[in-house]
């Protein structure tokens, strides 16, 4: 699949590298500064999901996959390294099957003694086909970077591997005869020099950020793959068939940052970065020639900084069960928490329209006036900094008690 090598070797250039906040991206690794890194090392956990997440995918040739892909290996939950993903949408009645079944999101997280792995797919529309697409892809990215990343000697090799990543997680879905995906896959490492870097590969609008608990601020290190215009009905790009057997590379974005230990790297899929968009939750509007008078106009720029104002002071607010954010499990959780109660109102107006069939033209034009936006909502972090151990049995049970009590999972 040459689609990727002109890329990976730093041609075919289709916007200028750019820098934006201490983000510095372009379309390949030459568009990124060459840091010398010590090698990632030493896997202590791993942890993917919803339901098998990258476990769903069983190689069905020899030679397709390598990795010893198992649920017992992907099972260790540390409050370091973590994932949630849920469904926004309303519940059916009567027995049917909700709508957006299967989740179409999938996560995978990596932690090693000394950087970390994190991928996030969000399968395009609903379905099998969709949730294999992104399981393909979290599977064929991380399983080629946990063989290859120990060869990496700089921040543009590690750029390069991300990228040939993406390609075997083309090849994956193209196999699988699955259908398209966007993708999001960083790796933290830590510079010759003792500073920690964060090297991103996206496609979509999969997009990754830093949380710093030092100044409770958020930044959103994938902003490059979505400069101007924005439509929350497109993703942007996606891997899989988009045109016969090639991908849709339309925003493929390489991005770097340092970043500071304790930092929390996080990704989402667009069912919760969506949903901290002002005008998605009828704060603001997009339009100069608004529907509604009272809203203000935003700028592609202005919203996007709103987006992340929005999800700082989330992340400041003490949380039930949690209080004061400091792990990348609780970011997980208060992120989520705040997307399902962004989004009540509209699941419980979808919910009324089914039980009343005789309102249900009028109920769901209502619907479309209220806030937010129903999908697959899913977030995976990691916190940067040496491992400092395996996870004790009161850590794990923390994580897994906090997903239980506000999702039900």
């Amino acid at each position: 699949m040459a689609f990727f090598s002109k890329i990976r070797e730093g041609f075919g250039v289709v916007k200028k590298p750019g820098a934006q906040d201490g983000i510095i991206a372009g379309k390949g690794p030459k568009d990124i500064p060459s840091y010398r890194v010590k090698s990632v090392e030493d896997l202590k956990c791993r942890f993917t999901g919803p339901g098998l997440g990258a476990c769903g995918v069983h190689p069905s040739t020899e030679g397709e996959s390598s990795c010893d892909v198992c649920c017992a290996a992907w099972g260790e939950r540390h409050e370091r390294a973590d994932g949630v993903a849920i469904s926004l949408y309303d519940e059916a009645k009567n027995g049917r099957v909700n709508p957006g079944d299967p989740i179409a999101d999938v996560f995978g997280v990596m932690l090693y003694r000394n950087g970390s792995f994190l991928s996030v797919a969000d399968g395009v529309n609903w379905g099998e086909k969709s949730r294999l697409a992104a399981r393909c892809a979290v599977h064929g990215s991380l399983d080629y970077l946990e063989q290859n990343i120990r060869h990496a000697t700089t921040t543009q090799e590690i750029i390069a591997h991300l990228l040939m990543s993406f390609d075997n997680a083309q090849k994956l879905i193209i196999n699988k005869e699955a259908t398209m995906t966007t993708l999001v896959t960083c790796c933290v490492c830590q510079v010759s020099d003792g500073r920690w870097a964060v090297c991103t590969v996206n496609v979509g609008d999969s997009l990754a950020y830093i949380y710093s608990p030092s100044t409770h601020c958020v930044k959103e290190i994938t902003i490059n793959s979505h400069q101007g215009e924005r439509d929350v009905r497109e993703a942007g790009g996606a891997l899989g068939p988009s045109d016969g057997y090639r991908p849709d590379l339309g925003n493929l974005t390489c991005s770097f940052t340092f970043v500071e230990p304790e930092d929390i790297l996080f990704a989402t899929s667009d069912g919760v970065s969506d949903n901290f968009d002002p005008v998605v939750i009828k704060h603001a509007t997009s339009s100069r020639v608004a529907q509604r008078q009272d809203l203000p106009f935003l700028s592609p720029e202005d919203r996007d900084e709103d987006s992340v104002r929005r999800m700082s002071c989330t992340l400041q607010e003490e949380m039930p069960s949690i209080g004061r954010v400091q792990s990348a499990s609780d970011v997980a959780v208060s992120l989520l928490r705040h997307v399902v109660a962004q989004t009540e109102p509209k699941r419980r107006c979808l919910e009324e329209a089914t039980s009343s069939p005789e309102n249900e033209k009028a109920i769901l034009s209502r619907s479309k006036l209220l806030p937010g936006k129903l999908d697959h909502a899913t977030v995976a972090a990691v916190q940067v900094g040496m491992f400092p151990g395996n996870p004790t049995e009161e850590q794990k049970q923390k994580c897994e008690t906090l997903a239980v009590e506000l999702f039900n999972l």
